[in-house]
């Protein structure tokens, strides 16, 4: 077995002098081999009050070995994605019930998350801020994840950009639909690029072919071959893939509603179906072929083609595809396939350091430095605020161009001061939706691989718009201030409208990051908001007097942004001031609208707030990011608890 072992570890050297593609050092790392057995998965359904159980997978046995690329193939539903979700460790689901045995270089592990350092996952998304390049992208990982030195770190960075071959678009931004970027096949192979700097030895993709087309697709199973020729441990789901990607796969795995139905070596697949009677047609792609075999479409062809469909009607179809899939099942349990799937006793895996590889601060930083670039870098999002803003400042202008003094001069202040808090509340609310719901994604997967905390992304992340949360709503009262002549042009009541309307607006944000938190969907959001929004705005003491609001809603006006935001804006513009309701009659504005509280209660009750809703999105954000994962039970008591229930 160390003999096997070194053949691993030493097959780069051995390829340099064959392929020079096959260069692809990053330094060692040991190979893995991955072993499971007596794999079953449950899922627990349940419609009303019955519930059922569905078998996700069926009594598997298999191994992946280094210096292979093991595809898996299979129709929708058949278990591919479940099963490589298992094996890497991110199954995440409070319904599933799993038994079976793990194994890593023959040794017996409970839990995959302990070696997740050794091994990487790339989505079947390519999951990158479309602001940065793939150097950036590549950097911030390494800072993050690498405790090596920076000139280790720069070295490693610089090979791995040559290596994948985006050299030529290391400093042009990934892009989206927005932005433009590089191309697919390329920020295919940033994101692989991204998993790939911590040198891992085992590979997990999820369809990396998907969306590209078929020459861009090749390149990338063409980079999975040579990673695998390094003695890496390369293992994918792939949908279609054409004849030229196939031939690339060393090992074939097919899955077939749960149950394995071939697993080998890729070039022997075409045989050992012909030798059951199922011979691919020459020319054809030996992919489809099986894809034909596995569902029952592919048997209804048959029929049509063969002239015999008029004879079988859907239930005779289904009937004869279930009689075909068990005589799959069968000769597989009984070939030489099965006894050929033994792990080696390979070395050690070290299990993960515990903890990050960095600390807090240092999180803190390139975090808050990565979201600030990106946000200067949406010129356009920037730009909309700043219009936003603006028109609600015309707006202002050109219906409160002229405040009177009398009554319905009073009226027309009160007016612009909810409206200035309203635009306000709803611009913030509306931008921590649209941003955190951008970046979520994002979040997700770097907090799956353990890149940061979610303390310091949460925080930092919420820091780094702070310059910008207090241009947005200082903007609207700087423009219309001194146009419709609030306070009678009071340079101390004009600043402190200004912080009134931060905090406003800062309320407001923590609200938006709240429910960005809880609806994963922007556009559910986005519908929610008026819903969620709008009874704080009727309570907010414009509409209804505080000492008319009905006593059931009365709790809710202390949860209102618009209250204190607003009661604080009427102090700061009558305080003091006794005001000329009538010819002849004096009044305060204040005693009016039944405000009790000081402005600084105000600005406290408002600051209070904000940091305990956004508290409530942070301790959400953590429960969302940090999901109890099904334990992995052996098949031995797993068989109690069944005959126990």
């Amino acid at each position: 077995m160390a003999e096997k072992l070194q053949t691993y570890a030493n097959r780069e050297e051995q390829l340099v002098n064959t392929d020079n593609r096959a260069e692809f050092s990053l330094g060692k790392f040991t190979p893995i081999e991955l072993e499971w057995d007596k794999l079953i998965i449950n899922a627990t359904i349940k419609v009303g009050k019955i519930s059922t159980q569905k078998c996700l997978l069926n009594n598997l046995k298999g191994v992946m070995k280094p210096a292979h690329f093991t595809a898996i193939l299979g129709p929708s539903g058949s278990g591919k994605t479940t099963l490589l979700n298992f094996l890497s460790g991110r199954l995440i689901s409070d319904n599933l019930q799993i038994s079976g045995e793990l194994m890593l270089n023959g040794k017996r592990i409970e839990d995959i998350d302990k070696f997740n350092d050794q091994m990487a996952y790339v989505m079947q998304d390519d999951i990158l801020l479309a602001t940065f390049s793939p150097r950036e992208a590549f950097y911030f990982s390494a800072n993050m994840r690498l405790t090596i030195s920076a000139e280790e770190k720069q070295q490693r960075v610089e090979a791995l950009i040559r290596e994948l071959g985006i050299t030529k678009c290391a400093d042009t931004r990934v892009g989206n639909t927005q932005i433009r970027g590089v191309s697919g096949g390329e920020r295919k192979r940033a994101s692989i690029g991204v998993e790939l700097l911590t040198n891992p030895s085992l590979i997990f993709l999820d369809e990396p072919t998907t969306g590209l087309d078929s020459s861009t697709a090749l390149q990338v199973i063409d980079l999975l071959k040579r990673l695998a020729k390094n003695g890496r441990t390369i293992v994918s789901t792939i949908h279609q893939p054409s004849s030229e990607i196939f031939n690339n796969f060393d090992r074939l795995m097919l899955l077939v509603r749960g149950n394995i139905i071939y697993q080998g070596d890729a070039e022997q697949a075409i045989n050992y179906f012909a030798n059951m009677g199922f011979q691919c047609p020459n020319f054809s792609n030996p992919s489809d072929y099986f894809m034909k075999l596995m569902n029952e479409e592919g048997l209804l062809v048959e029929k049509i083609q063969a002239g015999e469909s008029e004879d079988f009607d859907e239930a005779k179809i289904k009937e004869e595809f279930e009689e075909r899939l068990q005589q799959f099942i069968n000769n597989y349990y009984s070939s030489n396939m099965i006894r050929e799937l033994q792990s080696s006793e390979n070395a050690v895996i070290k299990e993960n350091d515990s903890g990050f590889h960095i600390g807090f601060i240092q999180q803190f930083v390139l975090i808050y430095q990565r979201s600030f670039l990106n946000e200067i870098r949406n010129p356009m999002d920037v730009k909309l605020k700043i219009f936003q803003s603006i028109v609600n400042a015309i707006m202002l202008m050109l219906v409160y161009s002229d405040l009177g003094k009398y009554n319905e001069g009073l009226q027309n202040r009160f007016g612009a001061l909810f409206f200035i808090c309203t635009a306000n509340a709803f611009g913030g609310i509306q931008g921590a939706l649209h941003t955190f719901s951008m970046e979520r994604p994002l979040f997700l997967r770097e907090r799956i691989n353990k890149t940061y905390s979610v303390h310091s992304f949460f925080w930092a992340r919420s820091l780094a718009e702070f310059p910008f949360q207090i241009l947005y709503p200082s903007l609207c009262v700087i423009i219309v201030y001194y146009v419709i002549g609030l306070s009678d042009i009071n340079v101390g009541k004009f600043f402190m409208l200004i912080f009134i309307q931060f905090l406003t607006y800062q309320y407001a944000v923590s609200y938006g990051l709240l429910l960005s938190t809880i609806i994963p969907k922007i556009e559910v959001a986005t519908a929610l908001v008026p819903a969620l929004v709008i009874p704080f705005m009727i309570l907010g003491g414009f509409f209804v007097n505080q000492d008319n609001i009905p006593y059931i809603f009365y709790p809710f006006t202390y949860l209102s942004m618009f209250k204190y935001g607003f009661e604080a804006s009427v102090i700061n513009e009558f305080d003091d001031v006794n005001y000329e309701c009538l010819p002849g009659q004096v009044c305060n504005p204040v005693e009016m609208l039944s405000i009790t509280l000081s402005i600084w209660e105000c600005c406290y009750i408002l600051i209070g707030l904000a940091v305990g809703i956004r508290m409530i999105a942070y301790l959400a954000l953590h429960l969302i990011s940090s999901p109890e994962k099904p334990k992995l039970r052996s098949p031995e008591s797993m068989q109690i608890m069944n005959n126990q229930n």
